[in-house]
């Protein structure tokens, strides 16, 4: 039962990184426009913004998977002071203390590794969801 549990969770996390993998559209009914919130930082050095809503971004980088999640601990812990909630087989999720509201924002990440191409030298995938609380 927990291995199927796994599969489930590991299959439920690649089917986010697959559907916003491509870059948003705000046309007709359906799409998000707006932008990533300024507050939370998207790990963009180095990298490159594809798409961005008021609650989703997709970041491509030419940094290994392992150390943007490490950017991003520093970021968000050490330099923002948000908790970082822990778990086995997750994505980076942050908790953020937002005094306007006295509730705490989420922003959950979370990565594909990529192989490089001549034409796009990225490593890394890295999508973003920002949670207000």
């Amino acid at each position: 039962m927990n291995r199927f549990a796994a599969i489930g969770i590991s299959s439920a996390t690649l089917a986010i990184v697959v559907l916003s993998a491509s870059p948003a559209s705000a046309s007709g009914g359906g799409g998000s426009s707006g932008t990533w919130p300024a507050a939370f930082p998207l790990p963009t050095d180095p990298g490159t913004l594809l798409s961005q809503s008021e609650t989703t971004a997709v970041v491509r980088s030419t940094d290994q998977v392992s150390v943007v999640q490490a950017k991003l601990d520093d970021l968000y812990v050490t330099k923002l002071g948000c908790t970082r909630t822990l778990g086995v087989n997750r994505p980076r999720d942050y908790l953020c203390y937002n005094p306007a509201t006295d509730k705490s924002d989420e922003v959950l990440f979370t990565f594909a590794a990529l192989d490089a191409t001549p034409t796009d030298p990225s490593v890394s995938e890295i999508n973003a969801f920002y949670v207000r609380g």
